[in-house]
């Protein structure tokens, strides 16, 4: 079977409401050359019968057993993902109608980049489905300086379109607590080069009012927790500058954290 150009996965955990909407987004996209990887780290009935009305034929689903958390599902993703490119999305997100079309045209233009776009923020009520959401605002990082990477990440998880021999033999760090799609950018980034395209696709929901039902608003996700992450990634991937250093530094201070400047 030939592969698809593209390779969409798809971590959930017990969200079959949201779970539906971001995989009804992708099977509506007006660009079809692409399959769908759905890895869950639990099974309940309803994410089963989510999974069974919209995976189609060229599709995969998978249940995993082990710690819960988003890296290790992606992990499993990348290692049946087939196609040429490879995009992540979050269960509680969706993508725009002809995004993968729009990011099919930029990887022609840019063969071998990994691709990060811009996104669009939608906030809305989950415990209240039945209120529509607020209109959705447009976020661009076109203006940013790509070395801020080093210090704080400002690209979406899924916004980002990966070369398939980018991501090659790479797997996201599950014993971060919130900050693994960074170290998986940084990690990437280290070999290959990164392009920005003005094109926004990634819609991102946010619980304007139950906001503790994002994985980042989580206590693990916060406070020394996250401390500790800044700190392992800043080690495992050294800034190119002795400004971006300072920056770091200067951002674990706002947090609290007085380090040294060699620990970052």
């Amino acid at each position: 079977m030939k592969p698809p150009y593209f390779s969409i996965i798809i971590a959930t955990h017990e969200r079959p409401r949201l779970l539906a909407r971001a995989m009804q987004s992708v099977c509506a996209n007006t660009f079809t050359d692409h399959e769908m990887i759905v890895i869950s780290d639990t099974v309940d009935a309803q994410t089963m019968h989510v999974v069974s009305q919209n995976l189609r034929p060229q599709d995969t689903f998978s249940k995993r057993i082990g710690k819960h958390g988003p890296a290790l599902s992606r992990n499993m993703g990348l290692s049946l993902a087939r196609g040429k490119y490879i995009i992540f999305l979050d269960d509680d997100d969706a993508f725009s109608i002809d995004y993968l079309e729009r990011a099919f045209l930029t990887t022609l233009d840019n063969p071998g980049c990994v691709i990060y776009t811009d996104y669009c923020v939608i906030q809305e009520d989950r415990e209240r489905p039945d209120i529509p959401p607020l209109p959705g605002q447009a976020f661009s990082v076109a203006n940013a300086d790509f070395n801020a990477l080093y210090v704080k990440n400002f690209i979406l998880n899924h916004s980002v379109i990966f070369p398939h021999e980018a991501v090659h033999g790479r797997f996201q760090d599950p014993h971060l607590s919130s900050l693994d799609d960074w170290d998986f950018l940084l990690n990437v980034a280290s070999d290959t080069p990164f392009v920005h395209a003005s094109i926004t696709g990634a819609m991102v929901y946010k619980d304007y009012v139950n906001q503790e039902q994002r994985r980042g608003h989580t206590t693990t996700a916060n406070g020394m927790s996250t401390v500790t992450d800044y700190l392992s990634i800043y080690k495992k991937w050294p800034a190119p500058s002795l400004d971006l250093r300072v920056k770091r530094q200067q951002l674990l201070a706002s947090a609290g954290q007085h380090v040294p400047i060699d620990w970052v």
